[in-house]
C-alpha cells in the first residue's frame, strides 16, 4: 500500500517542487517517545529552505523532525500525532522548530495520512512559515497588556461609550464613586448635573451619527454617588469601531483647582458686602465689553449710581443698618439688570453699571427706566420701611468715548452734574442725547408705521446727457410723507433706518416699487439709478436680491445703476470688491457717489472698477465762485475719461453751471436746472415734453 506513491511521484513532482510552501511526503513510524521518519518520498526545496537542512542531511537522521521540534513543544505534538495518525485523520500543528543555523521558527504544519501499514504512515503534508504572523501576535499581546496597565492606573478618567457607558477606567471609578458594573448602565449624560445633561446629550447624539464636533475641552460638574458635585474637564473624540461610531472621552477632576481659583478670585475682585465685583474687576471687564462692543458695532452705557444722603442714613440708623440697605441694593441690580450686564459696588454708597447690546436709543430708554423702578419700593432696615433715591451719571461708547477710564471719568461727570440738579436724576454726558433719545425712539416706531400705511413714495429726477440735451436716465429717490409732520427730509429718517436694521425694509420698498414704475413708463432707453447705503451695501446677499427683482420686472440689468457712496464701500474694502464683483457679473453698472468727499478717492479706484463718476453737488455749487472747486472738477472729469468711465454732475442748477460743465466736457448731468425730482406722472409729462 505504501508504494502508490511512487507511481504518483513522477505526476507530482514537477508541480510541488516550485511552490512556495514547504511539502513532504514520508513514511513515518510512531514509537512511544519518539516519531520517526522511516523513508522520506519528497520533500521540496521550500523545506530545504526553510529549515536550512539539505535532503541529504535530513535523510541520514531519522529523528531529525522530532529532535528538531522546541523541547517544550515535543510532548503536546506527539500527543496530538499519536492520537491524529492512530485515527487517520487530517492534522495541523503550530511549533517552533529549529533550524540547521540554531533558531528557531514557528511552523504550521498541515498533514494528511495517505496510506497505513500496521504502525507505519505515509503522510503528506505542506508548511508554512508562521513566524512573522506569531511575532505580531505577540507584539499585540504586549500592546494589550500595556494598554490595560495603561488604562488601569492612568491618572486620568477614560470613558468609551454610545449613549450608555461602554467602558470606564478605575479613575472614573473613584471620581463618581460608581463601580464599573453600576456605570455600565448608564447613559454618559447622568453623570452630570441636570443643568448640563441636554447640552451633553445633543452633542453625543451628534458624535454617534458621526458628525465633526469642534475639539475642545468641556468642562461640567459632575454628580457622584453620593450627591456631591465635581467640576470635571473632559477632551472627548469620535472613534469608529465595527461600522458604528463611538465616543472617547479623557479628563480629570479639576474640583480643587476651581475651588482654590474661586476663592482667590472673590478675594481679589469681588466686594465682600454685596458679593458684586469690585472697582478693579469692573474696569476689566468694561475693557472686554467694549472690545465686543467695537466688533459687533453696538453701544455701551456706562452708569455711575450714588445713593441721594446715605451717610445720613449711616448716622441716623447706623453702620449695620446701612450694609443691609447696601446689600439690599445689590439684590435689586441683580434682579433687575440682565446677566450679561456688569453690576459692581465701587466703595460706599457708589455703584458702577455696564449695560451691553445697546443698537438703538430705545434700548437706552428702556434701561433708564429700569434703574428708576429700583428706588420706587422701600428698603426694609429692622422693623422700618425706608425710601432712597439716587443720583445717576451716564457715559455712551462709542460717542463719549472708547476706552475704560475715558468713559468712566465721563460718567463721573454726568453724576456731577446730576447731583447738582436735584435727587433720583439721570444725567448724560451729552445733554443733546436725551432729546436725540426720544426723537430716535419715535421714528423707529413711525418708519414701521409709515410703510405699513403706505406713507413713503418714490419721486425721480431725470438724467441728461449734456451735449445731446437728451433725457438717459432717472434716479429713484425715496420719499416720506408724514400725516402729522409732513414730509420727511430723508437725511433725517434714513440714520435711523439704517441703526434700526428697517433699511432693508426700505431697501426692498425702492427697488420694487422703482422697477415697477419704470414699466409703466414703457421707455426702454432709460436707465434707472439707485443709491444704496452702507449698511444696505455690507447685506451679502444684495447681488441676489437685485438679480431677483430685475427678473422679476423683467428689467435689462445693463440698463440698471447701483449707487455706492465711496465712504461706504471702504468700509470693508475685501467685501465691497467681492460683491461689486458679483453686480458687474450679472450686468449692473456701478456708479461712485458724492466722489471726493468721502475716504481716498484715488483709492478707491485702484481698489474696484466703476462705471461712473458722479461729482458732488459741493462742487458744482461753489465752482463758479471758487477757483479750487473748478479745478477738482475739472480733475474729475479728465480722471474719468482717463479711466474710460463718464462722469456726471449733481446739483445743476443754472445756466452758467451748465455751460460750463459742458466746456470741461462733462459728460451727465442733473439738478433743478433741468428737473427736480417729481412723482411717476409729472416724469411721464416731463419726458413727453422733451420729445422722448
Amino acid at each position: 500500500m505504501l508504494e502508490n506513491w511512487d507511481s504518483l511521484k513522477p505526476q507530482c513532482e514537477k508541480y510541488l517542487e516550485s511552490f512556495p510552501v514547504g511539502i513532504y511526503v514520508v513514511e513515518v513510524s510512531v514509537e512511544s517517545e519518539s516519531i520517526r521518519f522511516e523513508k522520506i518520498k519528497f520533500l521540496n526545496a521550500e523545506v530545504e529552505r526553510l529549515t536550512g537542512w539539505s535532503r541529504k542531511e535530513i535523510e541520514a537522521e531519522p529523528y531529525w523532525w522530532f529532535n528538531n521540534l522546541h523541547p517544550e513543544d515535543r510532548p503536546k505534538i506527539l500527543k496530538l500525532e499519536q492520537k491524529l495518525l492512530e485515527s487517520n485523520e487530517r492534522g495541523s500543528h503550530l511549533y517552533r522548530f529549529r533550524k540547521k543555523s540554531g533558531d528557531y521558527l514557528w511552523i504550521k504544519d498541515y498533514f494528511s495520512v495517505i496510506s497505513r501499514d500496521d504502525s507505519r504512515f505515509l503522510l503528506a503534508g505542506l508548511w508554512l512559515d508562521f513566524s512573522r504572523e506569531k511575532a505580531l501576535e505577540e507584539e499585540l499581546q504586549e500592546k494589550e497588556a500595556f494598554f490595560r496597565l495603561f488604562v488601569t492606573k492612568a491618572p486620568v478618567a477614560i470613558l468609551l461609550y454610545d449613549e450608555r457607558i461602554i467602558y470606564a477606567n478605575p479613575y472614573v471609578e473613584k471620581l463618581t464613586g460608581y463601580p464599573l458594573e453600576e456605570l455600565r448602565k448608564k447613559y454618559i449624560w447622568e453623570l452630570a448635573t441636570p443643568s448640563h445633561r441636554e447640552a451633553i446629550k445633543e452633542i453625543v447624539a451628534r458624535r454617534l451619527r458621526g458628525e465633526k464636533i469642534p475639539k475642545y475641552y468641556h468642562e461640567f460638574v459632575i454628580l457622584t454617588k453620593d450627591g456631591q458635585e465635581k467640576v470635571g474637564r473632559f477632551y472627548a473624540e469620535t472613534v469608529k469601531y465595527k461600522g458604528r461610531y463611538l465616543g472617547l472621552a479623557i479628563g480629570f477632576d479639576i474640583t480643587p483647582e476651581k475651588t482654590l481659583k474661586k476663592r482667590l478670585v472673590e478675594v481679589a475682585f469681588f466686594d465682600p458686602l454685596t458679593g458684586l465685583p469690585n472697582r478693579d474687576l469692573f474696569i476689566e471687564k468694561l475693557k472686554i465689553l467694549l472690545a465686543k462692543a467695537r466688533r459687533r458695532k453696538e453701544g455701551l452705557m456706562v452708569a455711575i449710581l450714588d445713593l441721594v444722603k446715605f451717610r445720613e442714613i449711616n448716622a441716623t440708623f447706623g453702620f449695620e443698618n446701612g450694609n443691609t440697605i447696601l446689600r439690599q441694593v445689590g439684590e435689586r441690580l441683580k434682579r433687575t439688570l440682565r446677566e450679561g450686564d456688569v453690576k459692581s459696588r465701587f466703595f460706599a454708597d457708589k455703584f458702577g453699571l455696564v449695560l451691553t447690546e445697546l443698537r438703538t436709543p430705545y434700548g437706552i430708554w428702556v434701561v433708564m427706566e429700569k434703574l428708576k423702578k429700583l428706588f420706587k419700593q422701600p428698603f426694609r432696615v429692622g422693623d422700618r420701611d425706608l425710601y432712597l433715591s439716587a443720583n445717576i451719571g451716564v457715559a455712551l461708547f462709542p460717542r463719549d468715548g472708547t476706552k475704560a477710564e475715558e468713559l468712566l471719568q465721563k460718567a463721573e461727570i454726568a453724576l456731577k452734574r446730576a447731583k447738582e440738579s436735584g435727587e433720583n436724576y439721570f444725567a448724560f454726558y451729552s445733554p443733546e442725547m436725551e432729546k436725540e433719545l426720544l426723537e430716535d425712539a419715535f421714528f423707529r416706531n413711525a418708519l414701521v408705521e409709515g410703510l405699513r400705511r403706505q406713507e413713503f413714495f418714490l419721486e425721480y429726477q431725470p438724467i441728461l446727457n449734456l451735449r445731446t440735451k437728451r433725457v438717459i436716465g432717472v434716479e429713484a429717490l425715496i420719499r416720506w410723507r408724514h400725516p402729522e409732520l409732513g414730509l420727511i427730509s430723508p437725511a433725517k429718517f434714513i440714520p435711523v433706518a439704517e441703526k434700526s436694521g428697517f433699511i432693508f425694509e426700505l431697501e426692498e420698498f425702492i427697488l420694487s416699487q422703482s422697477l415697477k414704475e419704470m414699466a409703466l413708463l414703457s421707455n426702454p432707453d432709460l436707465f434707472l439709478a439707485i443709491n444704496f447705503s452702507g449698511r444696505q451695501f455690507r447685506d451679502p446677499k444684495l447681488p441676489e436680491k437685485i438679480e431677483a427683482a430685475l427678473k422679476g420686472f423683467d428689467f435689462p440689468p445693463e440698463k440698471f445703476i447701483l449707487e455706492i457712496t465711496e465712504t461706504a464701500a471702504m468700509e470693508d474694502a475685501e467685501r465691497s470688491r467681492k460683491i461689486l464683483s458679483n453686480l458687474r457679473e450679472i450686468g449692473i453698472k456701478i456708479a461712485l457717489d458724492d466722489f471726493g468727499i468721502g475716504y481716498s478717492s484715488m483709492e478707491y479706484l485702484i481698489e474696484f472698477e466703476v462705471d461712473k463718476i458722479k461729482i458732488d453737488r459741493s462742487f458744482v455749487t461753489a465752482m463758479l465762485k471758487s477757483e479750487k472747486a473748478l479745478k477738482v472738477i475739472n480733475t474729475v472729469i479728465e480722471l474719468s475719461h482717463g479711466i474710460g468711465v463718464s462722469c456726471l454732475a449733481e446739483g445743476i442748477e443754472n445756466k452758467e453751471q451748465l455751460e460750463k460743465l459742458i466746456c470741461l466736457g462733462c459728460d451727465e448731468g442733473q439738478g433743478f436746472y433741468f428737473a427736480p425730482p417729481m412723482g411717476l406722472e409729472a416724469l411721464t409729462e416731463f419726458l413727453s415734453r422733451c420729445g422722448q
